[in-house]
């Protein structure tokens, strides 16, 4: 069973206004409430895992509840002082602005190891077919798990570090199994997760290690081949909001503004122009990684 190496320890709190160090201290004495908030969230200590952040979910809980007390008094004091500055009355917006913040950032805080654990996913997916493939040749050739594993824990990104620790868990006289066992615990990969588990059992039943990899490489390559059609379908809606959105409703409505103007005496303000300028610029920023997010990892 994988444990928290370090559940004491100060993770990177993103989002966080004070340093990580006050949080933790605040958080200390949270600890009661962040046991009954990571109950409300069973897969936390899982993600917590997968990303590699090596803190305990009610830590971690912990943590997130301080943060986003901590953001919420900050900006509740900042717009206290100018609303002392500039003496006007900002009691209702200090307090509708202060909830917000703090349920923001404690939302923020929870769901950053699942980004974190996407993240790794997609960097082991980007490798794990050609790993798996040179698994099945070193297999294949005789050579034992052990060695094959060994053999792939360079040059192949994510891939080979996960076998890298495992490598170097089964050095330190952990058996082989259970390292495999743990890993997909560990591991934020469906598919090396999955390819992880068909090896565990294979060892354990004692059949043929090399048909098992060679299913897993079938069936993680009919899976790519159908991400990558899925992926060309979806290209082509998008293409379309993409230039009604970017090119289209533009072009046609500023040329709109610009004949209704002349007939009724009304000049555009600059401020519109800038302002429809920006607009495409972040939304075209927003479409390429919103595209990028969805390419499969090839």
């Amino acid at each position: 069973m994988a444990k928290e190496k370090n559940p004491k320890s100060i993770p990177k709190i993103p989002f966080s206004f004070l340093p990580p160090k006050l949080v933790s201290n605040i958080a200390g004495k949270l600890e009661n409430l962040g046991g009954v908030a990571s109950a409300l969230f069973p897969t936390l200590r899982e993600t917590l895992l997968q990303a590699e952040i090596e803190t305990a979910a009610p830590r971690y809980a912990s943590l997130a509840i301080a943060a986003g007390l901590a953001n919420a008094a900050f900006v509740g004091i900042l717009l206290a002082a100018l609303g002392l500055i500039f003496r006007q009355s900002v009691a209702t917006v200090v307090a509708a602005l202060t909830a917000i913040v703090a349920i923001v950032t404690f939302t923020t805080i929870l769901i950053y190891p699942g980004i974190v654990a996407r993240r790794r996913a997609r960097a082991m997916d980007a490798f794990l077919i050609p790993a798996t493939r040179q698994l099945l040749i070193e297999v294949k050739s005789g050579v034992p798990l052990f060695n094959a594993m060994a053999s792939v824990s360079d040059e192949y990104g994510g891939v080979s570090q996960e076998f890298r620790k495992m490598v170097k868990k089964i050095n330190s006289g952990v058996p082989e199994i259970d390292v495999i066992t743990e890993a997909t615990m560990t591991n934020p990969s469906l598919h090396f997760r999955k390819l992880l588990w068909q090896i565990s059992n294979s060892l354990k039943v004692g059949s043929d290690v090399a048909k098992v990899l060679e299913t897993q490489i079938d069936e993680m390559m009919r899976l790519k081949v159908q991400q990558i059609r899925n992926y060309g379908q979806e290209l082509s809606p998008w293409t379309m909001i993409y230039m009604m959105a970017a090119v289209i409703l533009p072009s046609l409505g500023i040329t709109m503004l610009i004949v209704v103007g002349s007939f009724v005496n009304f000049v555009i303000p600059k401020v519109l122009l800038v302002g429809i300028l920006i607009f495409l610029l972040l939304f075209q920023l927003f479409f390429m990684n919103f595209v990028a997010s969805r390419r499969p990892a090839i």
